[in-house]
């Protein structure tokens, strides 16, 4: 009896807990075009469709694009509000120019938001034992070094109008994938980050926010580049990597991309849930998107490392094929 009434008041706190969440995130901003957001990597996916979406909030918006392309097709397709800037997180001068344009614009005013959405998979793709140490300095660069060079330079800008910033992490930050080393790491760095940095900057009145998407339809997710990258770094293995793993290794690893491509979400989703983060008078600290990161990928982080190693073998056998030097050892 004791029991069922711990449950029972348990069941209703959760609830009550639910409930108020629910309602306080409902309510959002006023004066939104006082409002001043700065996101990195808007030349495709998550970050193109933010700065378009903030803009017709009426919000001023600086894009960081790394391409001339990406800044030509913002200016194209959005109104004057929105700057964007040729900026490669991964230079430290870049970021410093960055920096310098927009705490031109914003003063003493300060910079509401910061979305740090840049990032890139790298050139290789395949298992972890085929990635080189300028694998992981590449990508470590743009996702982790960048972010936290990014973020550290503009934090003075956010401080003053006690703003938000949005970091995107991923499930497989959550969850360690043997066949996206570099990444993977990256993103658990990222997570490590955003959480050290909400600790420290509660005092500040910023707030950190941390976005998971699991697998979303962006170019960071192209099918014929993986397979190419893929193809690439199977190409760079030694005579007795390619004996070891084999061509059926390779192969399967190959299935495995084109077979992911039937996974794939909408990223509107994503993009509103950074909205949110940045508009609603109470985001959430930590957002997690999509219904693979939702119902596999947090589920399995929760789970002892020996069933959270067997659950990714079996929800995900793309991942772990076998090598041929270990078939006949099964």
């Amino acid at each position: 009896m004791e029991v069922l009434t711990l449950l029972e008041i348990t069941a209703v706190l959760w609830g009550t807990y639910l409930v108020v969440t629910w309602w306080l995130e409902r309510g959002r901003l006023s004066q939104l075009t006082d409002k001043t957001v700065l996101i990195t990597g808007c030349d495709t996916g998550f970050g193109n469709l933010l700065a378009k979406r903030l803009d017709q909030l009426g919000l001023r918006v600086f894009a960081g694009c790394l391409t001339a392309a990406g800044v030509a097709e913002l200016r194209q397709s959005c109104s004057e509000r929105l700057q964007p800037i040729r900026m490669d997180v991964s230079s430290s001068d870049s970021v410093q120019n960055a920096f310098r344009v927009v705490k031109e614009t914003v003063g003493n005013k300060g910079l509401w938001g910061l979305v740090n959405n840049a990032g890139i998979n790298g050139d290789m793709a395949g298992p972890m034992e085929w990635a080189t140490k300028e694998d992981y300095q590449t990508v470590l660069n743009v996702n982790l070094l960048g972010m936290i060079d990014v973020t550290k330079t503009f934090l003075p800008l956010l401080k003053k109008s006690r703003g938000r910033v949005v970091n995107v992490a991923s499930a497989a930050g959550r969850v360690a994938v043997p066949d996206a080393g570099p990444y993977t790491v990256s993103k658990f760095g990222v997570e490590a980050f955003s959480d050290s940095l909400r600790r420290a900057m509660r005092t500040f009145g910023v707030k950190v926010v941390i976005i998971e998407p699991g697998y979303f339809r962006t170019e960071i997710n192209n099918k014929e580049s993986a397979l190419r990258r893929m193809d690439d770094t199977w190409q760079l293995q030694s005579p007795e990597t390619k004996t070891e793993y084999g061509e059926e290794f390779l192969q399967a690893g190959k299935d495995g991309i084109k077979a992911s491509g039937r996974f794939m979400q909408d990223p509107v989703a994503v993009v509103d849930a950074m909205a949110h983060a940045l508009c609603a008078n109470h985001p959430r600290s930590r957002y997690v998107i999509g219904w693979d990161a939702s119902f596999i990928f947090v589920p399995i982080s929760w789970l002892p490392t020996e069933l959270g190693d067997l659950a990714v073998r079996l929800v995900a056998p793309e991942m772990t094929p076998t090598p041929a030097c270990c078939k006949n050892k099964q």
